[in-house]
């Protein structure tokens, strides 16, 4: 049984030739100049992409300057083998989010090594064009964490609240353009370090330097084919990973004691002196960025810029980081419980330990110890 979903208008049509066109991802068909709001190309693509997901079909019937008729038909079944058979799809779309976010950069060797789900890169996704912001959120989120904004100005905020890995805006909108943000986010310390990638429907060359020169990695001309924006997204993403990995990969609990007299940059040695002085303080609650700074002698303004530069956290983030580092090694031991645990590496309470361990690694302390009792280790309790 079938139930066929009919919508009509009375526009001006669709030619015979263009009729399975108009279905394509980004094709749009000459208009008068009198049509105004003519869409992106997109809407009917990611309506033909849900029909298919539900078993059906979606066709035109049209008639140029007398409009078109669309038909969806979809498959009727009883609803408890419709729910059965929607379970299946959603067990492996979710699978296939898992295994994709897996294959991404930048995963945290941490989330290996508790046996849990690697954390998936933030994009920040700006875009005023509602279904086409849907478009690709649809098909970035199997790999991506994607956090929506509407607006320059919404983008800003959410680039401040949620710390993305990789922000992805288009040019023109309203409030504030894609320009505009992308030259504030360059121009804060808190976002220079996040790799932009602009989107225009302009292929003008002067609008493209334009952006370019406000500090974007990057830029895209509309219409283009999704795999180029993810290709794109996969290699700044990487270059930030390795650049990271160039200035911090000293930081992990230990690494200070190892330096030893190996050639290292003036960065490497800011990082490792970091290390050295906030491990030599470990359990001091008391421990602060100005006491931290006056260690290194440098002011603290100074300290903020250069860590937020090299490791893309401030001097508060950094010192809470190498923390929670090395309490994540010290959950291993049996002999310690979670409250000597939090004492050692500096919380003034177990609770604020807990929260502040959750609030990184996304699992509470004592379930990140029992993740190793299950792959085989000792109870640390």
């Amino acid at each position: 049984q079938w139930v066929d979903i009919k919508v009509e208008d009375t526009g001006i049509g669709i030619p015979a030739d263009k009729k399975e066109l108009i279905f394509q991802r980004f094709f749009q068909n000459v208009t008068p100049g009198s049509i105004v709001n003519a869409g992106t190309g997109i809407g009917l693509s990611i309506t033909k992409e849900f029909v298919r997901l539900h078993g059906g079909t979606i066709s035109v019937e049209s008639e140029v300057g007398k409009g078109s008729v669309f038909i969806v038909r979809l498959p009727m079944a009883p609803a408890g083998e419709a729910e059965g058979q929607r379970g299946l799809e959603d067990r492996s779309i979710g699978e296939e989010e898992v295994s994709g976010a897996d294959e991404q950069p930048g995963q945290e060797a941490f989330s290996k090594k508790a046996g849990l789900p690697v954390q998936k890169p933030i994009v920040l996704l700006v875009e005023d064009n509602e279904d086409f912001r849907f478009y690709l959120k649809d098909n970035l989120k199997a790999l991506y964490t994607v956090v929506e904004a509407a607006n320059g100005n919404e983008g800003w905020k959410k680039a401040l609240s949620c710390h993305p890995n990789l922000i992805v805006s288009d040019v023109s909108m309203p409030y504030m353009d894609g320009i505009t943000l992308t030259r504030q986010l360059k121009g804060d310390k808190r976002t220079a370090h996040v790799p932009v990638i602009l989107l225009t429907a302009l292929a003008e060359q002067g609008q493209q330097l334009a952006g370019l020169e406000t500090g974007a990695n990057d830029y895209i001309t509309k219409p283009f084919d999704f795999e180029l924006l993810l290709a794109k997204i996969r290699n700044l993403l990487e270059l930030s990973r390795t650049l990271r990995t160039t200035y911090t990969k000293q930081i992990s609990v230990g690494t200070a004691a190892d330096a030893g007299a190996k050639s290292e940059s003036a960065d490497e040695k800011l990082i490792r002196e970091v290390v050295a002085c906030i491990e030599a303080n470990l359990d001091n609650p008391q421990f602060s960025v100005e006491f931290l700074s006056r260690q290194l002698v440098m002011s603290r303004t100074t300290l903020y810029n250069k860590l937020l530069e090299l490791t893309g956290e401030t001097p508060v983030e950094f010192v809470r980081s190498i923390r929670l580092g090395k309490a994540s090694v010290l959950l291993q031991d049996k002999d310690l419980t979670i409250s000597e645990i939090a004492y050692k590496v500096g919380f003034s309470s177990p609770n604020y330990f807990a929260r502040a361990f959750k609030a990184k690694y996304r699992i509470l302390p004592s379930e990140y110890a029992q993740r190793f009792r299950k792959q085989g280790q000792d109870d640390p309790f």
